[in-house]
């Protein structure tokens, strides 16, 4: 599908979506709204690539083939497998959100993220999600046009900007398994945050769906662009 590479600053991206500065107040949905869904599938397919060059975004329509129901937000395809996307762009400069500093220890990120997985996202108790808004990557849905095959494994993945860590461990991507009788065997989650704040680069090459698209409709809006 259509894709811009672009470069990302990593620390000024950080510092918007987590750090608490007073400047991104009062942005950060209309931000995410324009930006979120493709700036999350380019750290997935820049993550995907260390190990799978030809990791690639296949599709941003996510449905299970009827006209209402769940959406979720890309298929992105690594190798055989096809990931059922869902992001959810929860920072910590959004209500309710936890501030991040770009010096958090290791030991601090861990436990954070421990915290923040088990006190809203997964309910040990009965083995799910705790909200519906997140559940739903577990459910079925239609295959992309081209990859109808049994060849292609499907398989979950929930992408957060949050900051979790899944039990005990200490990795940006984490595999959880599913109960008996759940239609995968396993869900795949992946923290934006604990990705980005693992990197040394300053600046990120990232390629980004359908961006390039929005930015060519806001040129055509306001063609005369505001004086910095």
């Amino acid at each position: 599908m259509p894709s811009t590479t672009m470069s990302v600053n990593r620390l000024e991206l950080l510092k918007f979506m987590n750090s608490g500065d007073q400047g991104a107040n009062g942005h950060h949905t209309g931000m995410t709204g324009l930006i979120g869904e493709p700036l999350a599938v380019g750290l997935i397919l820049h993550y995907l690539r260390k190990n799978h060059t030809d990791a690639t975004c296949v599709s941003m329509k996510v449905t299970t083939g009827a006209k209402k129901g769940p959406r979720l937000d890309a298929w992105i395809r690594d190798g055989v497998t096809l990931y059922q996307t869902e992001i959810k762009m929860w920072g910590g400069n959004a209500i309710g959100g936890v501030y991040l500093a770009p010096d958090t220890s290791k030991e601090q990120l861990r436990e954070i993220g421990q915290r923040q997985w088990h006190r809203w996202i997964w309910d040990q108790e009965n083995t799910k999600f705790q909200e519906a808004l997140v559940q739903k990557v577990l459910r079925p849905m239609q295959r992309p046009a081209g990859y109808e095959s049994d060849a292609y494994r499907v398989e979950p993945l929930l992408c957060l900007w949050w900051l979790v860590h899944p039990d005990d461990t200490d990795t940006s991507w984490t595999t959880v398994p599913l109960p008996q009788g759940s239609p995968f065997k396993q869900v795949h989650v992946f923290s934006l945050t604990r990705y980005l704040m693992g990197l040394t680069e300053e600046v990120l090459h990232l390629e980004l769906p359908l961006l390039g698209q929005r930015f060519a409709w806001l040129d055509r809006i306001f063609p005369d662009p505001p004086a910095p």
